[in-house]
């Protein structure tokens, strides 16, 4: 070998190996394992001179490193000194800030749910760039509450925020109070919840504090019929909030201290979305209104090519392989502490872990029990096929003569029910997630339209409308309805969550512009369905089923009329839902070619 040739092999050795050496280092720093340290009851001074109290876990060693920010209402201590996010980020290099919001637990402050985050939202990031450990950079993440305030601080701009990964939160902050103009009752036993530490904090026993609470659990179904609305005793001294949402059932100004949706253009930061299919409180369409709505009108390049989505088969902050009565097998679960990292490794370490480069939309569909990438939403090959209702007057229940089919009706009788709201269609589970709508659909006020077996599989990914042409005795009423998917042996399954296809009829024109019906008149009411991806499997049937209530998952509508909330009376109404060919009622199904 001559003396030009040993020189370069020498190089490419030498090349080699410190390659090698660079690469493991890089390894290394990417993939270390820190010790934890943690530190408790660390207070941040908001601007106002309130102090809001932290845990703090982050890597036992020196330098600096990224930040992740929770901030929740439901006792940063709940997390512990073991539990698996903040102490799995640590271990992989960051410092994890777990914060009482103002006025729970630890933190100063009065607490007024949701309406003081914006601030508080901004200086804790701000503060929390600024730890000597901090290197500048500042993630979130968190589920329901805990992702609303995500998108609120958002709103803000503070500098030294970078990525969020909101997870099952609302695009509009009445939608999670009013959905379709009804109220959700949910928040009574949420509020309910917050009872002990309010009293807690005004000096008040807390076994006694804690005492009131369970007692009300055993009476809740007294409290949830408890009228009017407004004059709900249990709240009145210690939540006063409770009855400014009340007092607010139109949409308008005082609901824009968050309402994400009218402030995409102002927001520069990535977002990884994460939601279910059976989501209530309006996270699911929530996740899928900010996905779409930041992609299209996110202040940067940035925040408008950093936005993804993923929906599972999921209820609301649980992604695991089981929702309601369905159990979709190991496939559906995802290592949520994994996924988040690794959207915090991209951005707030800088690796290159090729997450950007994936489709920017994850779905299970549902009845396949597969995920499957998409690019788009709604998916650009979507065919949106109505299903109309039929029937010869008869289709109360699931034992009346109500069909389901693409052909436009013609001369068909109406169908007519009694909607009496001091006996409504109750859901006494009160679950989550996909189960068995018989014991509703037996009822003589549940209006049932099935269609024939299917001959092959059929898959609805997208939104789903309702478009029903309906009379009521009433001045104001409501309107339910739902798609189930008819199993061989007869269950009626939900394809989307229990709080969805619900419209209170003042509202048919505008959320923010409510105007009553004239008795015995026709109107049409376009009805939101929320989003699904389920595949109706060959020999199953599609299920359109119509009513006026859902208790306890929406207020009984009391058919007066009167201002929301302040009656005690409750009058029956005659509801007329007509299929004919000036009426055509019907469903509107995202179908996807297969």
């Amino acid at each position: 070998m001559n003396h030009s040739a040993k020189v370069f092999l020498f190089g490419i050795l030498v090349f080699a190996f410190a390659f090698c050496i660079f690469s493991e280092t890089a390894f290394s720093l990417d993939e270390q394992e820190y010790q934890v340290k943690i530190e408790k009851e660390v207070a941040a001074s908001m601007r106002d001179g309130v102090k809001l109290y932290t845990i703090i876990f982050r890597p036992d060693a020196q330098g600096k490193f990224p930040v992740i920010l929770i901030r929740t209402p439901y006792n940063k201590e709940s997390y512990g000194d073991d539990s698996s996010f903040p102490r799995y980020a640590a271990q992989k290099g960051y410092v994890v800030i777990i914060q009482d919001v103002r006025g729970r637990y630890s933190s100063e402050g009065e607490f007024l749910p949701y309406m003081q985050e914006i601030n508080d939202g901004y200086d804790a990031v701000e503060w929390a760039a600024a730890l000597p450990y901090s290197n500048g950079k500042v993630g979130m993440q968190g589920c329901s509450y805990l992702g609303a305030v995500q998108w609120q601080l958002a709103m803000a701009a503070p500098p030294h925020l970078v990525a969020i990964f909101p997870q099952c939160c609302f695009a509009s902050a009445r939608h999670f109070f009013f959905f379709g103009g009804a109220f959700d009752m949910s928040w009574i036993p949420w509020l309910n919840g917050r009872l002990p530490d309010i009293k807690r904090r005004r000096g008040i026993d807390v076994a006694a504090a804690d005492q009131t609470r369970r007692k009300w659990s055993r009476d809740k179904w007294k409290w949830y019929r408890f009228l009017p609305l407004k004059e709900l005793p249990l709240l009145k001294e210690f939540c006063p909030y409770y009855y400014e949402w009340l007092n607010h059932p139109d949409d308008g100004p005082y609901w824009d201290f968050v309402n994400v949706e009218k402030k995409h253009k102002s927001i520069t930061v990535p977002a990884y979305n994460l939601t279910g299919w059976f989501d209530d409180g309006y996270g699911q369409p929530g996740a899928i209104i900010n996905f779409a709505g930041m992609r299209k009108s996110g202040k940067t390049e940035t925040a408008r090519e950093g936005q993804k989505l993923i929906i599972g088969p999921w209820t609301h902050c649980r992604p695991t392989s089981k929702a309601g009565d369905i159990d979709f097998g190991e496939e559906a679960k995802i290592d949520l502490n994994a996924l988040v990292i690794r959207w915090c490794d991209y951005w707030l370490k800088g690796i290159d872990n090729d997450i950007m480069d994936e489709p920017p939309i994850r779905i299970f569909v549902m009845g396949d029990n597969t995920w499957r990438y998409e690019q788009e939403w709604p998916l650009a090959r979507t065919e949106f096929i109505p299903f109309y209702l039929h029937s010869q007057g008869k289709a109360n229940s699931l034992n009346g003569d109500g069909s389901l089919n693409k052909q436009q009706p013609s001369g068909e009788i109406p169908d007519i029910y009694i909607y009496d709201p001091a006996n409504p269609v109750t859901d006494y589970t009160e679950r989550s997630g996909p189960r068995d709508q018989r014991s509703v659909e037996v009822r003589n006020d549940v209006l049932v339209y099935t269609s024939e077996p299917l001959a092959s599989d059929l898959e609805a990914t997208g939104p789903i409308k309702a478009v029903i042409w309906a009379s009521s005795s009433a001045k104001d009423t409501d309107f339910v309805v739902k798609v189930t998917d008819v199993y061989p042996d007869g269950t009626s399954q939900n394809i989307t969550p229990p709080l969805s296809g619900v419209l209170r009829a003042r509202y048919r024109e505008s959320e923010s512009s409510p105007l009553l019906l004239s008795p015995g008149k026709i109107h049409g009411f376009t009805i939101d369905l929320m989003y699904t991806s389920h595949v109706f499997k060959a020999g199953h049937r599609i299920r359109v089923s119509i009513t006026s209530s859902y208790f306890p998952y929406i207020d009984r509508n009391p058919n007066t009329g009167h201002a929301f909330g302040e009656d005690s009376e409750l009058i029956r109404a005659t509801q007329t839902i007509y299929h004919d060919e000036k009426h055509p009622s019907r469903v509107i199904l995202p179908i996807i070619p297969r």
